[in-house]
């Protein structure tokens, strides 16, 4: 007897794995959620920007491997005033046939009213970030070309 509830319930959970129970139904919970978790992992987890690579679209992993990712996340935050990221309280609008939202954020920063928007896009059960699409073509660095900073604002630098 309890062989067969085992075997049943062993059949059972494959049946419900195998029936894409992994998946979520797309809307407008389910996108505020993920827009949550994703300014979570930017504002948090910045140390270990493999947790973002997690969020973003397939598309865009596909042109760019964990590695590189990680390794322009790490150069770009090595001039935090670029773009500062500090993200919270998304507003979120969701598509009619919710295959996609948009969530706008506050954007910590010393101008009052910044804001950073991110595209959702609903693929393989659940909503990707169509973000960071500047490091897999590389244009990123091109901030990193005419930056207008000087120590000699802050300190008295000898020449």
């Amino acid at each position: 007897m309890v062989r067969r509830v085992v075997f049943c319930g062993s059949i059972l959970i494959a049946v419900i794995l195998l029936s894409g129970f992994d998946s979520f139904a797309p809307g407008f919970e389910r996108a505020m959620e993920r827009a949550k978790a994703y300014a979570s992992a930017i504002n948090y987890d910045f140390r270990e920007p493999e947790k973002i690579y997690r969020f973003l679209r397939e598309e865009i992993r596909s042109e760019i491997s964990e590695t590189a990712f990680c390794e322009a996340f790490a150069k770009e935050r090595s001039y935090p005033y670029i773009t500062p990221l500090y993200i919270f309280y998304p507003e979120l609008t969701v598509a009619p046939d919710r295959s996609e939202a948009v969530a706008v954020f506050k954007r910590a920063a010393r101008l009052e009213g910044m804001t950073y928007s991110v595209k959702f896009v609903y693929e393989n059960g659940d909503y990707f970030a169509d973000d960071w699409r500047q490091f897999a073509d590389g244009s990123y660095l091109e901030k990193f070309e005419n930056i207008p900073y000087s120590l000699s604002w802050y300190y008295d630098v000898a020449d």
